[in-house]
């Protein structure tokens, strides 16, 4: 059965009738149908308001009557597992009364909404609250709203409730508002599910409506004791940390509209209004202390809404604020704390104060902006020093959180143009790298890779020096910060030679910082001598370093232990890279290693990279047109040979192989004025490999001879032209490759009269002849009969082509033969050379120097280069040391008979051996020219053949055979 809306004309007469069937009915004088009883009094509602109130209190005990059955029927459920029947008349009635109460709000929302909703709010409190206990209800809200929901009376009631709020939610009118927070006030928490509910159906309404009525309650207080006993803030509080769950955002905005609305001023502002304005913020600060959601959704957006300038609008409120915290020292106090509890927003935070610090163009007194700078700055100082005690005692604040989310803001502050910034920014990392190693290890690689000045990269070393920063690192092998960082850069670097995805990044500053590092290593941070980076506040920075102790981590050698433990990676990596190769080679130079002053334990394979990185380097400045990273290359690969090859002979070895073998026979000969072999297009394959292609089974040996000397029907192959080098060029890179082998076979201490090693140099001529000859047969030293040259005239012609083509070659036998008696050692050389020059002058002819022909030029030349260098390395004696003045003035035979008869039989008859060598004082190998002269036998060819031209070599005949120096 269902109750009829009742109409407003009903005759007095039944009014009376029906007021008193209420009155008997309601006070159980008379026993009536519930039913019948509610009918009564939905008439008395409608068409009397007088009786509203006992009405209301009636229908308080019938949905109080309807909850508990169901209490106890959840219960019994519970308890037996069995369900139990629904009351149909409970059903009923709650069913009519939600009718008649929807009818109601419907025709008069303005007189009925605000006291059904007060009304349904109070009852839902109290059920709630008195019930609360029963049923095993959950401490979970959601699973207590969806027990409550479950519930006919409390669902209609707060459906009732919801159809009050939509009522009047464009009427602005708070009444609804105004009783869920009295409610929420008073039966919290057990009110909170109604609050949930309410909220969710209308979150945008009821966050703006519930800031506003709070607010309008907080700007009535007149003291501090008042705010903090207030029971509505902490309803607000309350009802928003409910819906901050799924309407965050929603709660942001209006927070923010509620502060922006506060800065704003109208010309019909009321004082009402003007009070709630001034108490915006002060609100605002109480809501988010007492509730970590608030503060967390407020903190996010702190950039987009303080900046210097609004804080300059809100410096004339300070004033009126200080009611609302007591003293101003409290609400100082109470921004330290929230500061310190933001878990997001902190940099933007920080930023903040660091922009008030540095306030310039904004409106307002000299005072006030001098104000606003010493207050900043004491914040500042108070919340740095705060974290600073909690994170000694393992126990950080939330914001430290906020900054390991923000890290690279905090990272770009390091580079900061304000002191004040890159040193608190510093102070941030260091927090940040004793809770998490990690962190730190991030900021220091950013640091390294792209600090533009001294400053800036001082930075580093005050993270690393502070004594929060744990020195040991277990859980990285006992690795220093730095080596960590250096390991992560050069494997990240290294994946891009091994097909890797990793973007190709340029790390030249960060080689130009680690040598600065290494320099001020050395320098014990005083000295400035040697630095790379360049700027105006070098000095005082290191000095500022040396002045706070920092000094004291560069004298344990954290730079050069970092590099050091790094060094496999970072030499290999030395020998591909190309675009920043000077400035690692000023790391790798300055490191000086192996050291040779103190003993040194380096690994034989960095010894090994670092030999063939060098070398590789070495060739690289060959090719660099740049004077300055020329020279100084140069002079850094002779000091790190040096260190070296002195230090490990297979390092000397391979360098010494590595040397000769590029400048003679690899693509980089050119460098030293070879000549190319090339010929014909390039693409051409060459007759060897075709063949191969044909018949794989051509027998071939290792030393096998292909003669391509054309195509067929195309006529003799043509030579491809190529540039050649400016001679000065060639001369200069030549001059610096012996200079690098002299590094080589360098002694570790220079003697008085030497400063080479004889090892080494023995070494070097064994290389030579090693790479020059192609065949191992007859390579002694001994010089056998002259006819024997036959045998091998094969592999002195190549022999002979390879010095023709390759000018260095020359320039290496001298340098060989100033060092006696490791020319011996290259005896086959100078054994094929000669042989080869007595055959070919012999195919001259009759041919004179008149007749001089490019052919005769170029043998002329080599034979004069021949004598010379035997001379030089005292394997001929005088005279015959001479020879190379008087052979332009003969003829072709006459040159045969004096190489034939006066050289060769000389060289035949004194195998150019070391022993010929004697060693004197000074610990010099020579040969005394006036003891060792050569015999007439050897000189009378010589003698005669000069004799016939004494008209031309008269004044040289005098010097060879007349005045002879005696010896005493």
């Amino acid at each position: 059965m269902s109750l009829q809306p009742v109409v407003r004309n009903v005759p007095q007469t039944d009014l009376i009738s029906e007021l008193r069937f209420f009155l008997k009915g309601s006070t159980k004088k008379e026993k009536c149908s519930p039913l019948d009883l509610t009918k009564s009094a939905l008439t008395l509602l409608k068409s009397l308001p007088a009786t509203r109130i006992a009405v209301f209190e009636y229908f308080r005990n019938v949905f109080d009557s309807a909850a508990l059955n169901y209490i106890e029927g959840v219960e019994v459920e519970i308890k037996t597992g069995k369900v139990v029947p629904i009351s149909e008349s409970d059903e009923h009635i709650i069913s009519d009364i939600h009718s008649v109460f929807a009818a109601l709000i419907s025709e008069n929302p303005v007189a009925w909404a605000p006291c059904i909703s007060t009304w349904s709010l109070e009852l839902l409190g109290e059920i709630s609250t008195k019930y609360a206990g029963r049923a095993h209800f959950s401490a979970n809200l959601n699973e207590t709203l969806q027990v409550w929901m479950t519930c006919r009376a409390t669902r209609s009631l707060v459906d009732i409730n919801t159809k009050c709020l939509s009522s009047l939610i464009h009427s602005g009118t708070d009444a609804c508002i105004s009783a869920l927070l009295d409610a929420s006030v008073k039966h919290s928490p057990h009110f909170d599910w109604v609050v949930a509910h309410v909220g969710s159906c209308f979150p945008n309404t009821v966050i703006t409506r519930v800031l506003s009525v709070g607010l309008k309650d907080f700007s009535l207080h007149k003291s501090y004791e008042q705010v903090n006993s207030s029971p509505k803030l902490k309803s607000v509080v309350g009802i928003l940390g409910h819906l901050a769950g799924s309407h965050v955002e929603d709660i942001r905005k209006a927070i923010l509209e509620m502060f922006k609305w506060s800065l704003s001023e109208g010309l019909d502002d009321t004082e009402s209004t003007r009070l709630q304005k001034k108490a915006t913020v002060p609100y605002i600060l109480q809501l988010i202390h007492l509730s970590p959601t608030l503060l967390r959704s407020v903190c996010s957006d702190t950039k987009n809404t303080l900046t210097p300038e609004v804080i300059a609008m809100l410096y004339y409120l300070l004033g009126d604020w200080i009611k609302y915290f007591g003293t101003p020292e409290a609400l100082e106090e109470l921004i330290v704390s929230l500061i310190l509890r933001c878990d997001s927003g902190g940099v933007d935070i920080i930023k903040l104060l660091l922009d008030c610090i540095q306030i310039r163009d904004c409106k307002g007194t000299n005072e006030m902006k001098q104000d606003i700078i010493e207050k900043s700055k004491e914040i500042l100082v108070t919340v740095i020093q705060e974290i600073d005690g909690s994170v000694r005692k393992n126990n950080p604040v939330a914001i430290v959180s906020s900054f390991k989310k923000e890290h690279d803001k905090i990272n770009k502050m390091l580079f900061s143009n304000e002191k004040i910034a890159y040193d608190t920014a510093c102070r941030i990392v260091i927090f940040l790298g004793h809770i998490e190693p990690a962190v730190l290890i991030k900021s220091i690689e950013h640091i390294l890779r792209n600090a533009s000045n001294a400053g800036q990269l001082s930075l580093l070393i005050k993270c690393l020096s502070s004594d929060l920063i744990d020195k040991s690192l277990p859980p990285y092998d006992n690795k220093s910060h730095l080596s960590i960082v250096l390991e992560q850069i050069l494997n990240r670097y290294e994946q891009k030679f091994y097909g890797g995805n990793e973007e190709k990044t340029d790390l030249g500053k960060m080689w130009s910082n680690l040598y600065t590092l290494l320099q001020w290593e050395k320098q014990g941070v005083i000295s400035l001598a040697g630095s790379r980076i360049v700027s105006g506040n070098t000095k005082e920075v290191l000095e500022q370093l040396n002045k706070t102790g920092r000094t004291s981590i560069l004298q344990s050698r954290l730079v050069s232990k970092a590099i050091e433990d790094n060094l496999i990676k970072l030499t290999s990596l030395f020998a591909t890279e190309t675009l920043h190769i000077h400035d690692m080679s000023d790391i790798l130079d300055a490191l000086e290693l192996p050291s040779l002053k103190e003993p040194s334990n380096v690994r034989i394979e960095v010894v090994l990279n670092l030999t063939q990185s060098t070398v590789n380097y070495f060739f690289a400045c060959c090719k660099d047109d740049g004077t300055s990273n020329k020279l100084r290359g140069f002079k850094k690969v002779r000091q790190m040979l040096k260190r070296l090859c002195t230090y490990s002979k297979v390092a000397r070895v391979l360098a010494l192989r590595e040397l000769l073998e590029r400048s003679l026979f690899r693509s980089d000969n050119v460098l030293f004025g070879a000549k190319s072999t090339e010929h014909g297009d390039a693409s051409e394959k060459a007759l060897l490999k075709q063949n191969n292609k044909i018949n794989k089974t051509i027998p071939l040996t290792k030393h096998s001879s292909v003669f391509n000397g054309g195509i067929i029907g195309s006529g003799k192959r043509k030579s491809v032209a190529v540039d050649e080098l400016p001679e000065d060029f060639i001369a200069a890179n030549t001059q610096h490759l012996i200079g690098s082998i002299r590094a080589c076979c360098a002694l570790q201490e220079e003697q008085k009269y030497s400063d080479l090693s004889r090892d080494g140099m023995t070494l070097l001529s064994l290389l030579m002849v090693q790479f020059v000859s192609p065949d191992v047969m007859y390579n002694g030293l001994p010089w056998p009969e002259e006819e024997f040259s036959k045998v091998t005239m094969e592999r002195d012609l190549f022999i002979q082509r390879l010095f023709a083509t390759t000018p260095l070659l020359w320039d290496l036998l001298s340098f060989v033969a100033v060092y006696r008696p490791a020319i011996c050692y290259c005896s086959v050389l100078l054994r094929a050379l000669t042989a080869t020059l007595i055959h070919q002058w012999k195919s001259m002819g009759e041919q004179s120097k008149a007749d001089e022909s490019e052919n005769y030029k170029s043998l002329m030349d080599m034979t004069v280069k021949v004598i010379d260098i035997m001379a030089l390395g005292q394997l001929l004696p005088p005279p015959l040391s001479s020879i190379r003045d008087v052979i332009p003035y003969l003829k072709c035979y006459e040159i045969v008979s004096i190489l034939r008869d006066c050289i060769w039989s000389y060289m035949k008859d004194h195998i150019p051996s070391p022993t010929l060598f004697g060693r004197d004082a000074n610990d010099i190998y020579w040969r005394d020219p006036v003891i060792a002269r050569a015999p007439d036998i050897y000189t009378n060819t010589l003698r005669i053949i000069m004799q016939r031209n004494i008209k031309s070599l008269g004044h040289i005949y005098g010097q060879m055979f007349i005045n002879i120096p005696r010896h005493d």
